[in-house]
Protein backbone atom coordinates (compact mmCIF):
# COMPACT_ATOMS: atom_id res chain seq x y z
CA UNK A 1 0.00 0.00 0.00
CA UNK A 2 1.35 3.37 -0.96
CA UNK A 3 -0.59 5.90 1.12
CA UNK A 4 2.17 7.70 2.98
CA UNK A 5 5.56 9.14 2.15
CA UNK A 6 6.92 9.74 5.68
CA UNK A 7 9.41 6.90 5.92
CA UNK A 8 13.03 6.38 6.91
CA UNK A 9 14.94 5.88 3.68
CA UNK A 10 18.48 4.66 3.09
CA UNK A 11 20.65 6.43 0.52
CA UNK A 12 21.61 4.14 -2.36
CA UNK A 13 19.01 1.47 -1.55
CA UNK A 14 17.76 -0.31 -4.67
CA UNK A 15 14.08 -0.75 -5.60
CA UNK A 16 12.22 -3.25 -3.39
CA UNK A 17 14.89 -3.41 -0.68
CA UNK A 18 14.58 -2.33 2.96
CA UNK A 19 14.83 1.46 3.10
CA UNK A 20 14.25 1.95 -0.63
CA UNK A 21 12.11 4.86 -1.80
CA UNK A 22 10.60 2.99 -4.78
CA UNK A 23 8.57 -0.16 -4.25
CA UNK A 24 6.86 -2.15 -6.98
CA UNK A 25 3.36 -3.58 -6.92
CA UNK A 26 2.82 -6.50 -9.28
CA UNK A 27 -0.73 -7.03 -10.50
CA UNK A 28 0.14 -10.16 -12.47
CA UNK A 29 -0.93 -10.61 -16.08
CA UNK A 30 -4.74 -10.40 -15.97
CA UNK A 31 -7.26 -7.61 -15.39
CA UNK A 32 -6.99 -6.54 -11.73
CA UNK A 33 -8.23 -3.88 -9.30
CA UNK A 34 -5.47 -1.43 -8.36
CA UNK A 35 -4.81 -1.26 -4.58
CA UNK A 36 -5.34 2.05 -2.79
CA UNK A 37 -2.39 4.39 -3.23
CA UNK A 38 -0.47 6.65 -5.59
CA UNK A 39 1.46 4.90 -8.35
CA UNK A 40 3.49 5.60 -11.47
CA UNK A 41 2.82 3.22 -14.34
CA UNK A 42 5.40 2.76 -17.07
CA UNK A 43 4.04 2.26 -20.60
CA UNK A 44 2.85 -1.35 -20.94
CA UNK A 45 1.52 -2.74 -24.22
CA UNK A 46 -2.04 -4.12 -24.17
CA UNK A 47 -2.94 -2.58 -20.79
CA UNK A 48 -5.29 0.33 -20.08
CA UNK A 49 -6.05 1.89 -16.71
CA UNK A 50 -9.80 2.31 -16.27
CA UNK A 51 -12.01 4.07 -13.75
CA UNK A 52 -15.48 2.98 -12.70
CA UNK A 53 -17.94 5.86 -13.18
CA UNK A 54 -21.12 3.99 -12.23
CA UNK A 55 -23.08 4.51 -9.03
CA UNK A 56 -24.73 1.11 -9.47
CA UNK A 57 -22.57 -1.69 -8.02
CA UNK A 58 -24.34 -4.33 -10.12
CA UNK A 59 -23.72 -2.51 -13.43
CA UNK A 60 -20.16 -1.17 -13.41
CA UNK A 61 -19.15 1.25 -16.16
CA UNK A 62 -15.42 1.61 -16.81
CA UNK A 63 -13.89 4.45 -18.82
CA UNK A 64 -10.27 4.72 -19.92
CA UNK A 65 -8.22 6.94 -17.62
CA UNK A 66 -4.79 5.96 -19.03
CA UNK A 67 -4.60 4.74 -22.62
CA UNK A 68 -2.94 1.57 -23.89
CA UNK A 69 0.87 1.65 -23.85
CA UNK A 70 0.98 5.01 -22.02
CA UNK A 71 2.84 6.04 -18.86
CA UNK A 72 1.09 8.06 -16.18
CA UNK A 73 0.21 8.71 -12.55
CA UNK A 74 -2.59 6.73 -10.90
CA UNK A 75 -4.33 7.73 -7.68
CA UNK A 76 -6.46 4.76 -6.71
CA UNK A 77 -9.05 4.38 -3.96
CA UNK A 78 -8.61 0.58 -4.05
CA UNK A 79 -12.09 -0.03 -5.48
CA UNK A 80 -12.81 1.97 -8.63
CA UNK A 81 -9.59 1.70 -10.65
CA UNK A 82 -8.44 -1.33 -12.57
CA UNK A 83 -5.68 -2.36 -14.93
CA UNK A 84 -7.45 -3.94 -17.90
CA UNK A 85 -5.61 -6.43 -20.12
CA UNK A 86 -6.60 -5.97 -23.76
CA UNK A 87 -4.73 -8.95 -25.24
CA UNK A 88 -2.19 -11.58 -24.25
CA UNK A 89 -0.66 -11.81 -20.78
CA UNK A 90 1.39 -8.65 -20.21
CA UNK A 91 3.11 -8.19 -16.84
CA UNK A 92 1.47 -5.29 -15.01
CA UNK A 93 3.82 -3.47 -12.61
CA UNK A 94 3.12 -0.24 -10.73
CA UNK A 95 5.75 1.86 -8.96
CA UNK A 96 4.95 3.59 -5.68
CA UNK A 97 6.70 5.08 -2.70
CA UNK A 98 7.75 2.85 0.14
CA UNK A 99 4.63 2.05 2.13
CA UNK A 100 6.61 0.24 4.81
CA UNK A 101 8.32 -3.11 4.88
CA UNK A 102 8.91 -5.46 7.78
CA UNK A 103 12.20 -4.73 9.50
CA UNK A 104 14.86 -7.05 8.09
CA UNK A 105 17.93 -5.62 9.85
CA UNK A 106 19.19 -2.74 11.94
CA UNK A 107 20.80 0.21 10.21
CA UNK A 108 23.76 1.74 12.04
Amino acid sequence: MSLSTNKILVAGALTNTAGAYIQTVSLGNATAIIPAGIYQMIATANVTIEMNTSTNSSALTYVIALANNTSGLIISDGVNFRANVLAGTPTITLYGTNGGLNVSSTFA
